[in-house]
């Protein structure tokens, strides 16, 4: 094989220990957090053939429980800004969280601040938020808008997102939520800040699998149930835990639309307890992930269809087209999100910023090794007009069973190691190189 590593160029432009609890009966009901729970439709002749009779009723009452979390830690530096009495509007460096302060809320400027922070909440979803300062008072409500991507809601349904906030004993209270399906966010009105965190109240788990032909996934319903605080005023939330009263609500099991699956696309059996096993076809699927969905029925007899994407996967990775190689887009580098600003240079160096990449894996036989290219992109920021340039490089892989790669380039000029799960691939000393600077980069890649 010849040498293939070359240049190219293109013109253009407060903390808790765990366990703490608290614990109120519920008459032996698990109410889902969107209100939901009870109910459940009985199976017509033609929908719920791949279900068994439904078990007895429950005839227990069981404790649900109110955990507190521990406190989460800052991720990386907060955003700040000054508002007045006229009212202004602060975002998250990432866009997830937006704050809007309406005029009158405040008599006087005051600075606010965003910080990302570990998100340990009971069915979170996306990151969470610290908002300061804590202790400031607002005249009228402002409100807290989060953006949920269809990724981060695998499992679960918009219909069931809720807006929690963490209190000073560790508890996550629940707040009355204004839901935008359209738009893909979820809001509540507030007069306090403190850590914030949206969450799904109910899930299919887990909301998204990779297995190979003939393996299965079980898969469950887990709900994260309200409970009473003690003044009867506050809504907590427990922790998410399998549920036979919820179980028992979910019908009509399918893979792709088709009840019960197929040789095709794989099936899905019901268990005694209501749960599910997926077992995947002998082959990978022309449709790859496929959906194992379940339909639940909310105490409003409002439907909600549970979906799980689960990629069947033979060797390493599965292409979108046979005979195709994995392709996968890079997202990150050195742990933060693209564009990047980070490369190294001297003063007298025009700044440079990587803008992207794509990583090709090809398995010819399913056997977790094969060949490798990858290109990753930099502009290069001059007086006379920015310049974007890449590099590619290609080489020889082998994966292990646990998922760990090692990459070799041709020419044998470098090695490096990565690790593949879901469709996801990190990267440990890449060579990255520029036009001013060769750096050991890790690099983070997505399969679209």
């Amino acid at each position: 094989m010849n040498r293939s590593m070359f240049f190219g160029t293109r013109v253009g432009r407060g903390a808790v220990s765990n366990g703490a609890a608290r614990m109120i009966w519920t008459g032996g009901l698990l109410l889902m957090l969107a209100g939901c729970g009870g109910g459940g439709g009985s199976n017509s002749d033609d929908g719920g053939r791949n279900e068994p009779p439904p078990p007895p009723p429950p005839t227990q009452r069981d404790p649900v429980t109110a955990v507190a979390t521990e406190v989460g830690s800052p991720l990386d530096a907060a955003v700040t800004q000054a508002i007045g009495p006229a009212g202004g509007v602060l975002e998250s460096a990432d866009g997830t969280l937006r704050v809007e302060v309406p005029a009158g809320a405040l008599t006087a400027e005051q600075t606010f601040s965003i910080q990302p922070i570990s998100n340990n909440a009971h069915g979170k979803i996306g990151g969470a938020f610290r908002l300061g300062p804590e202790g400031v008072t607002f005249a009228s409500p402002i409100r807290l808008t989060f953006n949920y991507t269809p990724d981060q809601i695998l499992g679960t349904a918009p219909q069931l997102l809720r807006v929690a906030s963490q209190n000073r004993n560790g508890f996550w209270e629940l707040h009355q939520t204004t839901l935008d399906a359209d738009e893909g966010t979820v809001s509540v009105n507030t007069t306090h800040f403190s850590d914030w965190s949206a969450v799904a109240g109910a899930q299919l788990s887990p909301g998204s699998a990779t297995v190979k032909p003939g393996e299965t996934v079980a898969l469950s319903v887990v709900v994260c149930a309200p409970v009473q605080s003690d003044d009867l005023l506050t809504t907590l939330l427990s922790e998410c835990q399998p549920s036979t009263v919820i179980r028992n609500l979910v019908r009509n099991w399918s893979v792709n639309g088709v009840s019960g699956g197929d040789g095709h696309v794989g099936t899905v059996a019901v268990q005694d307890d209501r749960s599910a096993v997926y077992t995947a076809p002998a082959s990978a699927p022309q449709s790859n992930p496929v959906a194992v969905s379940a339909e639940y029925t909310t105490l409003q007899g409002e439907l909600v269809t549970l979906i799980s994407n689960i990629r069947v996967q033979t060797g390493l990775c599965t292409p979108a087209n046979p005979g195709e190689p994995c392709f996968f887009d890079l997202v990150q580098y050195n742990g933060r999100g693209l564009p990047s600003d980070e490369l190294p240079r001297e003063t007298w160096e025009n700044p440079e910023r990587v803008t992207g990449g794509r990583l090709s894996l090809r398995d010819y036989d399913g056997d977790g090794a094969g060949t490798w290219t990858l290109r990753h992109v930099w502009v290069e920021e001059r007086p006379s007009g920015n310049l974007e340039q890449f590099v590619q490089a290609a080489g020889d892989f082998t994966s292990d069973a646990n998922g760990r790669l090692s990459f070799t380039a041709l020419g044998g000029e470098a090695a490096f190691t990565g690790s593949i799960q879901q469709g996801v691939v990190t990267i440990e000393g890449y060579p990255l190189s520029t036009r001013h600077v060769t750096v050991s980069a890790q690099l983070r890649f997505q399969q679209p």
